[in-house]
């Protein structure tokens, strides 16, 4: 397929390869809170396992909670509308709260671990996520300025 992203560590399509491979593993496992192995996950713990098992060598740079994956200087934010399959999408909650994170798979679906399903893909368009606010993030080094400008597509640790 002409045009199409190869899957690999370090894009997009590769961070959103790796989330359903990971959720494959996770089939009929339950929404663990504050779960961080593959026993079970909360939403923030399948996203750092994503993470960690695409980046071994900085794994501790993702052991993130949600609100740490909204502030992280690892990530920028992304316009809705402009995100894109491996972008993080995260739904605050009030009083400035963010209370669930997920990985975007395509223009259609996420997936993330869930209370109600453990690690499932889910429709933008559901009738519960559907209708709340979104705020979407990417990994700095796969940003439109920095592939652009043909950096090399590692993350820089500082």
């Amino acid at each position: 397929m002409a045009g199409a992203e190869t899957p690999t560590a370090l894009n997009g399509a590769g961070i959103a390869a790796k989330a359903i491979e990971v959720g494959t593993l996770m089939a009929a496992k339950p929404y663990v809170w504050n779960g961080k192995t593959t026993d079970g996950f909360d939403c923030s713990g399948f996203v750092t396992h994503v993470f960690k098992a695409l980046l071994p060598s900085q794994a501790t740079s993702f052991e993130l909670d949600v609100a740490g994956f909204k502030t992280s200087a690892l990530f920028e934010d992304v316009a809705a509308g402009s995100q894109a399959a491996g972008d993080l999408v995260i739904f605050p909650g009030g009083a400035g709260a963010v209370n669930h994170i997920g990985i975007v798979l395509d223009a259609t679906y996420w997936i993330g671990s869930q209370s109600s399903t453990g690690v499932a893909k889910v429709k933008f368009s559901n009738t519960y996520w559907g209708q709340r606010t979104k705020v979407f993030r990417r990994v700095k080094a796969l940003s439109v300025a920095a592939m652009g400008a043909g950096r090399d597509v590692r993350l820089r640790l500082a």
